[in-house]
């Protein structure tokens, strides 16, 4: 597989102002031609944004997420119990801190509020889509999280949570602010400072996408998802090539997570057995993972075949595969034929392969294998495993959230993950809140666990129940 390598210039450039805009010496010295935080520009801040919004989909919770839905296994260390779902208040921490409320959710609304209709509309637009994206990885991952009196530093330091039904209301809200601020004329040009290189009419489609994704999430909600979901996909992606592609480096500081992980704990994580068998027989299980004995890996040194697994293995926000496989979802949902979400399915299947460098010919063969037939559970069921497919390596999360809401595809649980985080062993349903929220916003967060039944992975949450 012919791989790009490249420098982000750009990303360095910026990296080396933000350093040198952190130094603090004081009024007495400080020196007059060097920005203060007050005055750092938006598109200084987008980098790093994206650069941590993609991190979060992939990094700590994509692997959880990865191992709790059975296509990554614990093989050594800290792993071995994530596989038996003993994932505690600390092993969250950093994801929820670090990652997420103190770096790509406080850069999202920094670069919102450093922007207005009049200076920087468009970037403001991209900034409310990221803004989105990490809210829907937070609610789904802990149900009922703060954000409206979230990043507010002095002025709030215990802030609410706010109720996952609250928080879909925000995410849909931010996606149409968001197409609104990408469709008005921004007086100082196109979107500022993105590493992610598309139009504002491709920025808008990827927004309708992840509207798509998020009302097909309230399947058991709302009567009306589905056709919500069909709506949104009328103004989506058209093909791969409107997808928001993050370019990971080809470093390890700036390499995609999965292929640092795998470099710096090797064989910690593999294939898991459940997910190679799954794959037998399809042509991107040699894309997917590599035979070791009677092992599979995600990752090996310098095999440059595997997709996912190179320091610049791309990071999507949302891809057209999983669009289609959100319209062969919402069509069956809403009544269509089987013959039109057969359609849509195959499509799918057909942008994954060839995004991942599938040869024709095998498409081909592959897909006339694919029917839907049977009752729309068993189309569902279809779809959804081959979405469970097609999503390996770019969005973990998502094929979570899929197995929370619809049962499929149908995994057995750990013989081993019955334990005090996790009573009766099912599969997670949600993660616990991180130890930083119990010691330091103590009163909100009794109030979240109270209303979730307590602080365990078997708790469930609004949407997917």
């Amino acid at each position: 597989m012919k791989r790009i390598y490249k420098i982000n210039k750009f990303f360095i450039f910026v990296m080396a102002a933000l350093m040198t805009v952190s130094c603090e010496y004081g009024d007495t010295n400080g020196d007059p031609t060097r920005p203060s935080g007050d005055n750092v520009p938006a598109l200084a801040i987008m980098p790093i944004m994206q650069i941590q919004s993609h991190r979060n989909l992939i990094a700590g919770l994509g692997r959880l997420s990865g191992i709790i839905t059975q296509q990554w296994t614990g093989f050594d260390a800290q792993q071995v119990a994530y596989t038996s779902y003993v994932i505690t208040e600390n092993d969250i921490d950093n994801f929820w801190n670090t990652g997420l409320y103190t770096g790509s959710l406080r850069d999202c609304i920094d670069i919102i509020g450093r922007t207005s209709d009049t200076e920087g509309v468009n970037t403001r637009g991209v900034a409310k889509i990221y803004l989105a994206v990490n809210i829907g990885a937070i609610t789904n991952c802990w149900g009922d999280a703060p954000f409206s009196e979230a990043i507010q530093g002095n002025d709030n330091l215990f802030p609410k949570y706010d109720r996952q039904e609250a928080l879909y209301a925000d995410i849909f809200r931010l996606l149409d602010e968001a197409i609104a601020d990408l469709t008005a004329e921004d007086p100082i040009g196109a979107v500022q400072g993105s590493l992610v290189t598309l139009t504002n009419k491709q920025w808008i489609k990827v927004a309708n996408a992840l509207k798509a994704r998020h009302y097909i999430q309230l399947t058991k909600r709302d009567p009306q998802a589905a056709q919500k979901a069909l709506a949104a996909i009328a103004g989506a992606m058209g093909s791969n090539g409107d997808q928001a592609v993050f370019n990971f480096e080809n470093s390890l500081n700036g390499g995609n997570p999965l292929a640092q992980f795998g470099q710096d704990r090797p064989n910690t994580m593999i294939i898991d057995k459940q997910f190679a068998s799954v794959m037998s027989g399809d042509p991107r299980k040699p894309i997917f993972m590599v035979a070791n004995g009677s092992d599979n890996l995600y990752f090996e040194g310098d095999n440059t075949d595997l997709f996912w697994a190179q320091l610049d293995s791309p990071g999507l926000l949302i891809t057209y595969a999983e669009q289609k496989f959100i319209e062969a979802e919402a069509i069956v949902r809403s009544g269509g034929t089987a013959a039109d979400a057969e359609t849509a399915l195959k499509a799918g299947i057909q942008a994954n392969m060839e995004y991942v460098g599938v040869d024709a010919q095998d498409i081909v063969a592959y897909n006339a294998g694919i029917s839907l037939s049977g009752t729309s559970e068993a189309q569902i069921e279809t779809i959804i495993n081959e979405k469970y497919k097609s999503l390996y390596g770019n969005a973990p999360i998502e094929v979570w959230n899929d197995y929370r809401r619809t049962g499929f595809p149908t995994l057995t649980p750990n013989k081993d993950g019955d334990n005090g985080l996790n009573p009766g062993g099912a599969i997670p349903r949600l993660f616990l809140y991180p130890i930083s929220e119990r010691v330091a916003n103590p009163d909100s967060y009794e109030e979240a666990v109270a209303r979730k039944g307590g602080n365990l992975l078997s708790s469930g949450s609004w949407a997917f129940e």
